[in-house]
C-alpha cells in the first residue's frame, strides 16, 4: 500500500509537470528540447520523492525484520540496512562508499554521533547518499526552472547545508530535553533506591517510566548491561552520547559511592536539587537577555528580508548586484559582515552558567 501511494505520487508529478511546460498565452512556451528537459527534470524530481517516501516509510515488517527487531532489544540496532538501501543494491554500494570516504576523512564518528543524538535511524553513509540525492534533484529542478546553473548550484548547496543544520538542530533539541529531564530522572533514581531497588533495577525503572529521550537512552543502557557491560560504563555511554556534563558528574558520584560507600539516594537527591536551582538561574538569565536576543534576530533577518522584498518588487533595481563582479563582491562582503555581526551579538547576549 505504501509503495502504491508513493508510485501514484510519482506519476502525478510527472503528468502534472508536462502540461505546465507546454502552456502558452500568459505563461511561457518551450521548444521540443526545452519541454523534454522539463519532463526529464520532473521525472527526476518524482523519483526523488519516491525514494524519500520509501526511506521515510520503510519496508514492511518481514520475518527477518521481526527477528532483527527482537534482537535489537538486547543489542541496539541489529539491522544496519533498512528501507530503500536494503532494496536497491546500487544505493547500498553507494552508501558503503560514502561511509568509507567519511571514515578516511575522520567525519564518520561525528556524523554517526549526530544521527544517534537526533534519533534518526540512518547510518552515516545512508545519510550522505540521501542528502546528495536530494541536492542533485534540487540542482536539476532549479536549473531548469530558473534557467541558471548558478541558481541550481546555490539550491543544491542550500539543501546540503540545510540537511546539516537540521540534523544538528534536532540533536541539540534532544540534548536539551535530556538535560531538562535530568533532575526528574535523578529524583526517580533516588526514589527507587529508597524503595529498596538496586541500582540496576532503578535504571530499568527509569527506562520504563521516564519520557523521551531519557527513556530511549536508559533503555539502550539496559540493553548494554544485559550484554555484559558494567552499569557505570553503560551510564557513562549515555552521558557521552548526550554530551551531558551534569550526568557525567552523576556517574562519577555513583562510582565514588560504590568504592567508599554512603547513601546513594541522598547523593542523587542533592544533585537533583542543585540542578533545579541551576536551571532556575539559567531561565532567569534567559529572560533578562530576551530583548538583546530578539534585537539580534531582527537585525540579522532584516537585510536578507529587505533584499528579497526589493528583488521581488523591482528586479531591475537589484540586477547590477547579481550580474556584475563588483556587485557579487559587495554581496559576499555584506553576507560576511552579517555573519560576523550575528556571531558578535550572540557572544554579547550569551551568559554561561
Amino acid at each position: 500500500m505504501r509503495r502504491a501511494v508513493a508510485f501514484a505520487a510519482m506519476l502525478w508529478l510527472v503528468f502534472a509537470a508536462s502540461p505546465a511546460g507546454a502552456q502558452t498565452g500568459g505563461g511561457f512556451t518551450l521548444s521540443g528540447p526545452g519541454r523534454l528537459t522539463v519532463i526529464l527534470a520532473s521525472v527526476a524530481a518524482a523519483l526523488a520523492v519516491f525514494l524519500l517516501i520509501i526511506i521515510l516509510l520503510g519496508r514492511g515488517r518481514s520475518g527477518s525484520a521481526h527477528v532483527h527487531g527482537r534482537l535489537a532489544a538486547y543489542g541496539g540496532s541489529a539491522n544496519p540496512s533498512r528501507g530503500v538501501f536494503a532494496t536497491f543494491g546500487f544505493l547500498r554500494r553507494a552508501a558503503r562508499s560514502a561511509e568509507s570516504a567519511a571514515e578516511r576523512r575522520g567525519a564518520k564518528s561525528m556524523i554517526e554521533t549526530a544521527l544517534e543524538q537526533a534519533n534518526i535511524p540512518l547510518r552515516s553513509g545512508e545519510a550522505i547518499v540521501a542528502a546528495i540525492l536530494v541536492a542533485v534533484v534540487t540542482f536539476v529542478g532549479v536549473t531548469v526552472v530558473g534557467q541558471s546553473v548558478l541558481w541550481g548550484a546555490a539550491g543544491a548547496a542550500f539543501i546540503l547545508l540545510g540537511a546539516l543544520l537540521f540534523v544538528n538542530h534536532v540533536a541539540a533539541r534532544q540534548r536539551k530535553r535530556f538535560e531538562a529531564q535530568l533532575p526528574d530522572t535523578l529524583n526517580l533514581l533516588a526514589t527507587s533506591l529508597r524503595a529498596g531497588y538496586s541500582l540496576l533495577q532503578a535504571v530499568e525503572a527509569v527506562g520504563h517510566e521516564a519520557r523521551e529521550p531519557t527513556r530511549r537512552e536508559f533503555g539502550r543502557a539496559m540493553a548494554e548491561i544485559r550484554l555484559g557491560r558494567q552499569v557505570n560504563d553503560a551510564l557513562g555511554g549515555v552521558a557521552a552520547r548526550m554530551v551531558s556534563t551534569d550526568f557525567e558528574w552523576t556517574v562519577l558520584a555513583i562510582e565514588i559511592q560504590q568504592e567508599v560507600g554512603g547513601n546513594l539516594a541522598e547523593v542523587l537527591q542533592t544533585t537533583a536539587e542543585t540542578m533545579v536551582h541551576r536551571n532556575r538561574l539559567r531561565r532567569e538569565m534567559k529572560a533578562l537577555t530576551a530583548e538583546g536576543r530578539i534585537s539580534a534576530i531582527v537585525l540579522s533577518v532584516l537585510p536578507v528580508g529587505l533584499f528579497a522584498f526589493i528583488s521581488l518588487a523591482n528586479p531591475g533595481y537589484m540586477e547590477p548586484l547579481l550580474t556584475s563582479v563588483i556587485g557579487v563582491a559587495v554581496l559576499a562582503g555584506g553576507a560576511l559582515f552579517i555573519l560576523i555581526g550575528i556571531f558578535w551579538m550572540q557572544k554579547i547576549v550569551k551568559v554561561d552558567a
